[in-house]
């Protein structure tokens, strides 16, 4: 008998036999690569098998044996959490300390605060360069009960009513789990559409392969390469593809800018959307790129239907430039190959999380909204060798538009 214990003495979380685990192995040989995403009961991952237990969150009684099974803190929480605060409790695990193994299979969390683990987040992280600059950022720890995100079009109570006027992670991620990639909801600016089978939904689903990069157009990301199996390799940002071509008519909704723009809904929209500008559609080539009355310029920056082809005939951006930095550049890629079809995104320009987005070293207070800067020699912010003086946003403007 195999039995995995808390942090605190005295509780254990859940215990499996192996007799199970080798009848799973059997049934299932592929289970623990493709195991779904976490904090999720059998019934809501790819492979069945639960990843998460109750009470790794959870306290019934808030002590055993005389023993606090509490997380941090001294007094007990609204709904039984092992913590002060959801989001204490989120960052005891994915935080600046590695816990280490915390599931039967022996998955270790990746961290998104202070990432200590070495490698270049796919979404980026809180914390960076060792100073927080939580005003330009999705400002986890801040109270945002009267500051819904820019264009926003819901109910904003609705949302901090469910996830507490903090900002934390479930506003964007489902603490107990769903189908989706990275458990990101359905609909975090709607929890009233924030289900599985709502037809206002935002569906974002994933395929793993370690060894050659799928060309699944069904797919709207992918793990890939080798190694990707295993954290933290599976969340650095070169394992991560994007393939599915954001369609705007698609029902339910597909991919991340679908997801974005759930709560950023100004910046979200196909060509043609007063929103947006361009022409439906993508439109002959050069429609919405200049002020002719004929046309209607761009307002906001594509995120959906404009890809290179169009971008490249009408001069706006550099296609050889693109083939150059798009080992670094982020974008929607439906064909899995480099071409014409790619397509800007919102990870193109942006981390999810963070990531430093220095303008200057000496000057933090002028970094911007989770930019994903580079350099002058291509290098992204993150990176080790990042010259944070040329760190310029005219740098993450030249990897598509060399002007």
């Amino acid at each position: 008998m195999r039995v995995f214990k808390s942090r605190k003495a005295g509780f254990f979380s859940f215990i499996i036999y192996p007799v199970f685990l080798f009848f799973l192995l059997i049934i299932f040989p592929s289970a623990f690569l493709n195991a779904g995403e976490y904090h999720a009961g059998g019934d809501e991952t790819k492979s069945g098998l639960e990843t998460l237990s109750c009470s790794q969150c959870h306290t019934m009684h808030g002590s055993q044996g005389g023993v606090s099974l509490l997380y941090e803190g001294t007094s007990l929480t609204p709904k039984l959490l092992r913590a002060s605060s959801i989001l204490n409790l989120c960052l005891y695990c994915h935080g600046e300390v590695n816990p280490g193994p915390i599931d039967w299979a022996g998955r270790t969390p990746p961290q998104i605060v202070n990432n200590q683990q070495g490698y270049l987040p796919s979404a980026g992280d809180f914390k960076n360069r060792n100073y927080t600059n939580e005003g330009n950022r999705h400002s986890i720890g801040l109270n945002v009960s009267a500051n819904p995100p820019p264009g926003y079009t819901g109910t904003w109570s609705a949302v901090t009513t469910r996830a507490s006027t903090t900002f934390n992670c479930i506003y964007c991620h489902d603490q107990h789990g769903n189908t989706n990639f990275r458990n990101l909801r359905y609909d975090p600016g709607t929890p009233s559409n924030d289900s599985a089978s709502d037809p206002d939904r935002v569906e974002i689903t994933y395929a793993f392969n370690s060894s050659s990069d799928p060309d699944d157009d069904a797919e709207d990301v992918n793990y890939w390469g080798p190694g990707a199996s295993t954290a933290p390799n599976k969340f650095t940002r070169t394992q991560v593809r994007f393939r599915r071509s954001p369609i705007d008519s698609d029902s339910p909704k597909r991919g991340i800018a679908a997801f974005c723009g759930k709560c950023h809904v100004d910046f979200y929209g196909a060509s043609g959307d007063a929103n947006m500008g361009g022409s439906a559609s993508g439109g002959v080539v050069g429609a919405g790129d200049n002020n002719s009355s004929s046309t209607s310029p761009w307002v906001r920056h594509p995120v959906s239907d404009i890809d290179l082809t169009t971008a490249d005939s009408n001069t706006h951006a550099d296609i050889s430039n693109w083939d150059m930095v798009a080992s670094k550049t982020r974008y929607i890629d439906p064909s899995s190959v480099f071409s014409g079809d790619d397509q800007p995104f919102c990870l193109t320009c942006h981390y999810a999380h963070g990531g430093g987005n220095p303008n200057k070293l000496t000057t933090p207070v002028l970094d911007h909204t989770n930019l994903v800067f580079f350099d002058g020699s291509g290098r992204i912010n993150m990176d080790s060798a990042f010259d944070a003086d040329t760190g310029r946003i005219r740098n993450l403007c030249g990897q598509c538009h060399n002007q």
